[in-house]
């Protein structure tokens, strides 16, 4: 019974969404009972855009959704740059990373201090640091950025290489495993082509001044992505690693969740609800979930 309430308090939390200023363009509720307890994973996809007009309220309720998980003793699994990971990181270099705002900002430090287990699955400190402001100063010349100048672009192939060496050791059965392993040695044969370790000495303004002119903003967003399948991974593993946990939360970058998604059903978890996925993302209103934070 308690196990039939819990479902629908889940569903009508994302049941009623609509496509109205939102922040999350997607939504999805999965499922799969485990040693007779049924455990609850809700996904929110966040669109990474901080300026969109509806952030500050979506980001409200996302505080209030966090106090409810609490109260169920839930989990929340996010990609969390501005918050610690895991690992005990958040810096690179002396450089910490300035996005608290947006919906996935400080949220693992928020969690942690209301008492929520957490799995920080972020870990690409040196690379946000180091390629960010190039980004965001695309004609800047990349001697001219602090960061860039000072952190070296073996820091951004170390990262990568100390984040595969811990997935190799996950051990979660047959199907997993093989996607493990099928991920790692596709992002192990990129990052080898990229030749971060050319050089020990070459720092990331180095390595970017050396890219194509022509190609320069594309390649810059190849090395800031190239590997985030590695995200996916920790997320699935932080996922199978708790089957007695009831409820887990997991918030991350759109792309994230849908891979995710796509494995969570190939291993037994039943998808319950999805709001629609759109050519264009369109935002969802997540302002019903206060209907979930009433419920007992």
């Amino acid at each position: 019974m308690k196990n039939i309430v819990w479902g629908s308090i889940v569903i009508m939390a994302l049941l009623l969404c609509n496509n109205v200023f939102g922040y999350f363009y997607h939504g999805c509720v999965a499922k799969k009972t485990i040693h007779k307890h049924t455990q609850y994973i809700i996904l929110l996809a966040d669109y990474h855009d901080k300026t969109h007009p509806a952030n500050k309220n979506q980001r409200m309720h996302l505080e209030l959704l966090l106090k409810r998980c609490a109260a169920l003793k839930g989990k929340l699994v996010v990609e969390d740059l501005s918050s610690m990971n895991n690992d005990g990181r958040m810096i690179c270099c002396n450089y910490g990373i300035n996005c608290s705002e947006g919906m996935l900002g400080q949220l693992a430090h928020k969690a942690r201090e209301l008492g929520i287990a957490v799995d920080n699955v972020e870990f690409r400190y040196c690379r946000v640091a180091g390629i960010g402001p190039l980004l965001n100063n695309i004609q800047a010349n990349p001697f001219s950025l602090r960061s860039s100048a000072t952190i070296t672009a073996l820091s951004l192939h170390n990262e990568v290489i100390d984040e595969l060496e811990k997935i190799k050791k996950y051990d979660d059965g047959k199907q997993l495993n093989k996607v493990y392993r099928k991920t790692v040695a596709a992002v192990r044969d990129m990052l080898v082509k990229m030749r971060l370790c050319a050089d020990q000495k070459c720092t990331v303004a180095h390595y970017c001044a050396q890219l194509q002119p022509k190609r320069y903003r594309q390649e810059l967003e190849k090395l800031c992505i190239f590997d985030s399948s590695l995200i996916d991974m920790n997320i699935l593993h932080s996922i199978v690693t708790c089957p007695t946990t009831p409820f887990i939360f997991v918030v991350a970058g759109g792309s994230h969740v849908e891979q995710v998604i796509a494995v969570l059903k190939c291993i037994g978890y039943e998808i319950i609800f999805a709001t629609p996925l759109e050519k264009v993302p369109r935002p969802i209103d997540i302002s019903v979930l206060d209907t979930f934070y009433v419920l007992k």
